[in-house]
């Protein structure tokens, strides 16, 4: 089977169609913007005051060479239903619900992907080759960037390392100030949340200023009360610190709490913390965030295995809170 993959440009304007084989991918087609290689996505708030210059131009031709890797969603998603229902009734009355950002509220991971790609290459990081998509799962997304100095740059000096990182998450900030996007249902959970009274926190690896950047462009500055930064944490994710000092904060019970995330060392961070956890397959492989610990991955909020667990749990809170 092929997806066909347009390209726009800056004016909105089809510039070139590309047809990519799917056949053993499973991978739907996606619109892309010619400017930046990734999806075209609906106006979201304005970035803050203080956001870097706006994202690099680049040509149609990278777009081509990556349009196969980058932003594409999985067609034919598949459920890991690890006792579901059970699970997330056991926290009934639940009180509080926690959030990853990247990933988790946003489709950040391609921004991610392109700008380590774009630098490391620069660097003649492999050899002058661009990393692949599946590199950047394994070793780069979900970890912090202290961790990542390590992983990508064993030999260097750290303050090197650091500068590296530093430099390539302002461009991060730069492009995701342009296109970033909400995962498909964010809205509507977050209404249902809201509507419910539940304590709600974000808990990230990310550094302060991009998880500020995402919450303020997804608009959701008032929606949460509390931000936990992994980095300010004793430990960061796949260690429980970051999701224990964001249960400490709201003042709640991981007994009566549950996480949603789309890494795997935030699902074990989670799971840690003595938390169910529900996955988000925005770009990480379902069956890998099931083996990590997941109780149900889903594709986006709007699924309706999600919904149904949701009303469920609903239930047994009103039910519990009754009986009390």
């Amino acid at each position: 089977m092929s997806d066909e993959v347009t390209i726009i440009n800056e004016e909105n304007e089809v510039v070139e169609s590309l047809t990519t084989d799917s056949a053993d991918s499973g991978y739907n087609s996606k619109t892309y913007n010619n400017s930046n290689n990734l999806p075209v996505s609906s106006p979201v708030n304005s970035a803050p005051t203080g956001v870097e210059d706006s994202a690099p131009h680049i040509d149609g031709s990278v777009l081509a060479r990556c349009s196969g890797r980058v932003s594409k969603t999985p067609s034919h998603f598949k459920d890991y239903d690890l006792s579901l229902h059970s699970s997330l009734a056991s926290v009934a009355p639940l009180e509080a619900i926690l959030f990853d950002i990247d990933g988790t509220l946003c489709d950040s991971d391609p921004i991610h992907y392109y700008a380590f790609r774009e630098m490391l290459q620069e660097i003649g990081f492999n050899g002058g080759e661009p990393i692949t998509e599946e590199f950047f799962v394994k070793n780069c997304s979900g970890m912090h960037n202290e961790e990542l100095c390590h992983v990508l740059f064993p030999d260097w000096d750290i303050e090197r390392a650091r500068k590296f990182m530093d430099d390539k998450e302002a461009m991060f900030r730069r492009i995701a100030s342009e296109q970033l996007k909400p995962v498909t249902g964010l809205e509507k959970l977050c209404k249902w949340v809201e509507d419910q009274g539940f304590k709600r926190a974000a808990v990230t690896n990310a550094p302060r200023p991009n998880a500020e950047l995402m919450i303020s462009l997804l608009g959701l500055e008032d929606f949460f009360e509390l931000l936990v930064i992994g980095s300010e944490c004793d430990r960061a994710k796949p260690f429980p610190d970051p999701y224990l000092k964001a249960l400490q904060g709201l003042g709640v019970s991981s007994e009566h709490s549950f996480i949603f995330e789309d890494s795997v060392s935030g699902i074990k961070a989670g799971v840690a913390a003595g938390m169910p956890v529900v996955g988000l397959a925005t770009r990480n492989p379902e069956k890998l965030l099931s083996d990590a610990g997941a109780t149900l991955v889903v594709e986006d909020y709007g699924h309706s295995k999600l919904w149904t667990a949701l009303e469920e749990l609903e239930k047994k809170t009103e039910e519990v809170k009754v009986a009390n």
